[in-house]
């Protein structure tokens, strides 16, 4: 049986012990325990002030989940023969990511961004650089 975060307490544990006890730390296996992780994830990221031990654990929880969602991107590419355009919009629509969020981390107009997402313009290799550092992946994942 999968941990369930949707029952949070009100007060996040500052040991990471008790963090570990919360959400334990282990590989990321389907989108459940990834969603579940996002809600951990999101609950520390925006505390005032964290503890020493409540930066460890989200630092390691959010690296397992950069983790899965890296293999979930190479395994589609292997098994579709994905271009750089369905890795791009796997990874917007897996983070909520609107088209207006992608026009304003790449620094480009909306009908820009539109013809990127409409295959009708390439991502170039400046945009796969922004892309990458913003997603936690390789680059040459949108080439």
């Amino acid at each position: 049986m999968k941990p369930s975060t949707s029952h949070l307490p009100a007060r996040m544990p500052t040991r990471f012990n008790e963090l570990n006890s919360l959400y334990p730390l282990r590989p990321i296996n389907d989108r459940i325990d990834l969603k579940n992780a996002g809600e951990v994830i999101d609950r520390l990221a925006v505390l005032g002030h964290r503890t020493r031990d409540q930066n460890d654990y989200l630092a390691t929880l959010i690296l397992l989940s950069e983790a899965y969602e890296a293999e979930e991107i190479a395994d589609a590419m292997d098994r579709d023969k994905s271009s750089g355009l369905d890795a791009l919009k796997y990874l917007m629509n897996g983070r909520g990511m609107k088209q207006a969020d992608l026009a304003r981390l790449l620094s480009l107009g909306a009908s820009a961004v539109s013809m990127i997402l409409s295959g009708d313009r390439p991502i170039t290799a400046d945009h796969a650089r922004k892309l990458a550092k913003h997603f936690g992946v390789n680059g040459g994942v949108f080439l």
